[in-house]
């Protein structure tokens, strides 16, 4: 009797203990599948740190700012185009003249203003006024108008950026020229001449003859010309790329513009031209006719001085009077 209850307390106790440890197999792995599932969650935070594009968030950047020391930084190139809405453009090159023409609306009334803070802004960025037309309505006030700004390349997207908020952009247009080939083409030119005058100017120095001379002193003179006009297309060339150009093109909303009345100008002018072109031809046949006439008027005088001549010879002799 106490041999089977013996019996059956050792195998009450082997199944408790197998039991046991089921359950606690059955908590490991469901910890290890835990574990799992949010190992995969993580591991995409921590990436896209470093791939962080105008797509993402603050959050997302703070998040992956946080993952770890093995996350890269946020690129600034690719952050300045986050959250703002900001233009970004790039840059192609040293050697690319680069343009833009931007038409915005601005709030009724606020023409003068808006077209004042344009120019501050290009002038402060290091630039300047290449040139500007404006138009009225039909009440004589400025309410349309463009202006063409001449900025650092490298400002030129600041410049679009810093145009206040309540400019409601209509059109955006860029462009570029690759300006590299004439560039390395002129330099090429100016380094060749120069090497060519300074061959030149060694040869006129031991020159003996007058001859030597004069064709040395007129081939020194084609090559500095020749290097002057390739020193200022290389100016412009330089100039381009280094100055974007900015047409800023700002009109009030609602506004209804109207012919300027300088166009009666060129009507005035016209009439005065044509009176005075009409004058000149007055005075044209007047001359002509003159001239014409001259030698007819000659004629008519030698006639005339012939016939008081010969009227004068034939006059008759008074008879003299008979007395008784």
């Amino acid at each position: 009797m106490n041999a089977r209850w013996i019996l059956a307390g050792t195998v009450t106790a082997a199944v408790l203990a197998a039991v046991a440890g089921c359950g606690s197999a059955a908590v490991g792995s469901s910890e290890a599948r835990s574990a799992a599932i949010s190992a995969p969650v993580a591991a995409p935070a921590q990436a896209a740190g470093g791939s962080y594009s105008a797509a993402g968030s603050s959050s997302g950047q703070s998040s992956a700012g946080s993952a770890g020391s093995g996350s890269s930084p946020t690129s600034p190139e690719l952050s300045a185009d986050s959250s703002d809405g900001d233009i970004v453009v790039g840059s192609p090159g040293a050697d690319v003249a680069r343009s833009v023409t931007a038409s915005y609306t601005v709030p009724p009334g606020s023409f003068l203003p808006s077209f004042d803070t344009v120019i501050a802004d290009a002038v402060a960025l290091g630039g300047y006024v290449v040139g500007s037309d404006t138009s009225p309505n039909a009440k004589g006030r400025i309410v349309s108008g463009e202006v063409t700004l001449a900025v650092p390349t490298a400002q030129m997207a600041s410049l679009l950026n810093s145009l206040p908020s309540d400019f409601t952009a209509s059109s955006i247009n860029f462009s570029s020229v690759d300006d590299t080939a004439s560039i390395v083409d002129v330099n090429a030119r100016l380094t060749s001449a120069q090497a060519h005058l300074t061959a030149l100017q060694g040869l006129l120095a031991k020159a003996t003859s007058l001859s030597d001379i004069t064709t040395l002193e007129q081939q020194i003179e084609d090559v500095e010309t020749s290097i002057d006009t390739d020193q200022g297309q290389l100016t412009t060339l330089n100039q381009a790329v280094t100055y974007a150009t900015a047409t800023i093109r700002l009109k009030e909303r609602g506004a209804i513009t109207v012919a300027v009345k300088v166009a009666t100008g060129p009507a005035v002018s016209s009439g005065v031209s044509k009176g005075w072109n009409n004058a000149l031809v007055i005075v044209t046949v007047a001359l002509e006719v003159l001239v014409t006439a001259i030698p007819a008027v000659v004629l008519l005088a030698i006639g005339w001085a012939v016939w008081r001549l010969r009227r004068r010879r034939v006059a008759p002799t008074p008879h003299a009077e008979v007395t008784a």
